[in-house]
């Protein structure tokens, strides 16, 4: 070796080692700290990108466990809710299958009704007010006729000349002022109220009524022997719009419906009815009879009708006299004798357009899905989805006579969107689908599906009398099954979510093993590692000291 000066090659070697050692030494601190032996992408980059990936991939499975969780959450919100139901409608038979005893006398009847109405409330509620963290539940499919409505407010009614309604007691205003001007300004339950109409056959209601997009709720008429039955006795030259009829229950002799019973001549605007409607003759579950130029537009029925003789129908009995249906529709069940039609019983030298009826038509002679009889009407642009004991081939009608529009095939092939063409109003499907992201991918499997379409038309249900009970005994036990399927489908949905969770669980213990054996410092190996370095980097300390030394040797030659 060259002794020289200016050049201390075993300084140089030494130093190295020392900063190799020291680099070393600071890497195994560093991955004792961490607990990883890829801390940066220098340290592994393909190891680096593919611990980043699972790490991403963990990270979703955590949020998907989660989503599961909630969805098992929501599943047994559903199921309690529907456990609540099943009780209310057990009870409901057992008061049905009380009322149809026949040993029960008026005021008894009346009595269990008054139970079953608020029984039949409450499931309603359950129906419309259950939810998981602000999803409702429970959705019907199906049409749902939406029109928005204008609310006035207080000062604006008054302004233009309105009396306001707010209680059952103000309707006695109404029959005092047939002829004035009467608007709604909150929804009324007249439940306990021996209702009396307003408006007869010698003073009819000649005013106008804007139900401001209220309700009216548990109307109760029961008078087998009185013609001119429902809220309205008699209408004649009336307006009547924006208003909605809740379970009524309304039973009358001739020309009974739930919103009139007689209309000549007036104007009935975007309104509905539910509930049971029982009469003789030119029975509609929303008016019975309709006639002189009177017009009933964007108007709806879901109330059940019976009728023991003729023109009954699920929207109005009678349309007659130039009289008008434009944009409407029911969904029922319908029974009579005679002229039985799932919109209108007879339609005779009268209109109905852009309207269809759905449900369930019996009658003994001319019943028909859509009209029971039709005679020099005009019957354009509508289509029904009914049954029917007296189905004509031709049409759906018992009787088809000087009809116009659609032939019976082209009606069938009529679709709601194409019904109401660039109108406000419209027929639509509401969503009922929830899905549940129960993976980490954009495709099907990751998701599960569940319907929650839930239709039960509760009110359609009466047993104010022996035999309104026995029906109803059917209708329940309906409803019930619709309950215990509706469960099994939750039950399932359920099973299928515990599963899609313990897969989660499964995925992610082998993404965290697979990571670990990827990214996870060995303790031991760098623990030897640090004390191996540490030593190194001691006796380089040490050594260099020595080395440094060297060159001072050639002092001594001098």
């Amino acid at each position: 070796m060259i002794l020289s000066l200016n050049t201390n090659s075993l300084s140089s070697l030494v130093q190295n080692s020392l900063a190799s050692s020291t680099a070393g030494l600071n890497t195994a601190i560093e991955r004792l700290t961490t607990g990883y032996k890829i801390n940066h992408a220098k340290d592994n980059a393909a190891g680096y990108s593919i611990a980043t990936q699972y790490s991403s991939k963990l990270s979703s499975y955590s949020v998907a466990q989660d989503n599961t969780a909630m969805g098992l959450d929501l599943l047994t919100t559903a199921s309690d809710s529907l456990s609540l139901i099943t009780s209310h409608l057990q009870r409901m038979r057992d008061l049905a299958e009380q009322a149809a005893n026949g040993t029960y006398g008026k005021d008894s009847l009346q009595a269990i009704q008054a139970e079953f109405n608020q029984r039949t409330a409450e499931i309603d509620r359950l129906m419309s007010t259950t939810e998981y963290n602000g999803v409702k539940l429970f959705k019907e499919s199906g049409s749902n006729f939406i029109h928005d409505v204008e609310s006035l407010s207080y000062d604006e009614a008054v302004a233009q000349g309105y009396t306001i309604i707010s209680s059952a007691d103000d309707f006695q205003k109404m029959r005092d002022d047939l002829d004035g001007k009467f608007i709604l300004m909150s929804d009324i339950d007249l439940s306990g109220e021996v209702w009396e109409c307003i408006g007869d056959l010698n003073n009819p209601f000649t005013g106008e009524f804007n139900g401001n997009g209220y309700t009216i709720s548990n109307l109760l008429f029961d008078d087998g022997t009185q013609n001119y039955s429902g809220f309205f006795g008699r209408v004649y030259g009336a307006d009547i719009s924006n208003v909605g009829f809740e379970n009524a229950n309304v039973t009358g002799m001739m020309y009974t419906g739930i919103l009139a019973g007689y209309n000549y001549s007036s104007s009935v605007y975007n309104c509905y009815v539910t509930g049971v409607v029982e009469g003789l003759n030119d029975t509609g579950a929303l008016i019975g009879y309709n006639t002189n130029d009177a017009s009933i537009d964007s108007c709806y029925s879901m109330a059940d009708v019976t009728g023991s003789g003729y023109r009954i129908g699920g929207l109005v009995g009678f349309n007659t006299v130039r009289s008008a249906i434009d944009y409407s529709f029911a969904q029922t069940d319908i029974s009579g004798n005679l002229n039985v039609g799932g919109l209108v019983g007879q339609n005779t030298s009268a209109t109905v357009t852009n309207s269809f009826s759905e449900g369930k038509v019996s009658g003994n002679s001319q019943a028909g899905g859509f009209t029971g009889f039709n005679e020099n009407g005009t019957i354009n642009s509508c289509y029904w989805n009914t049954e029917s004991s007296q189905m004509n081939t031709g049409i759906a009608q018992g009787t088809a006579s000087g009809v116009t529009g659609s032939t019976a095939a082209e009606i069938e092939e009529l679709k709601i969107n194409n019904l109401l063409p660039g109108y406000n109003i419209l027929l639509q499907e509401e969503d009922t689908e929830i899905e549940f992201q129960v993976g980490i991918h954009s495709d099907d499997s990751s998701r599960i599906t569940i319907d929650t379409e839930f239709n039960m038309r509760l009110s359609a249900l009466n047993v104010s009398t022996s035999e309104a009970a026995r029906k109803a005994l059917a209708k329940l036990d309906n409803m019930l099954s619709i309950v215990s399927a509706k469960q099994t489908e939750y039950g399932a949905a359920y099973n299928r979510l515990e599963s899609a969770l313990d897969t989660i669980g499964v995925s992610i213990d082998n993404l965290t093993s697979s990571r670990s054996t990827l990214q996870d410092a060995d303790i031991a190996e760098v623990s030897s590692d640090y004390i191996k370095n540490q030593i190194l980097q001691q006796a380089s300390a040490t050594l260099l000291a020595t080395v440094n030394q060297t060159p001072s040797i050639a002092l001594q030659l001098l």
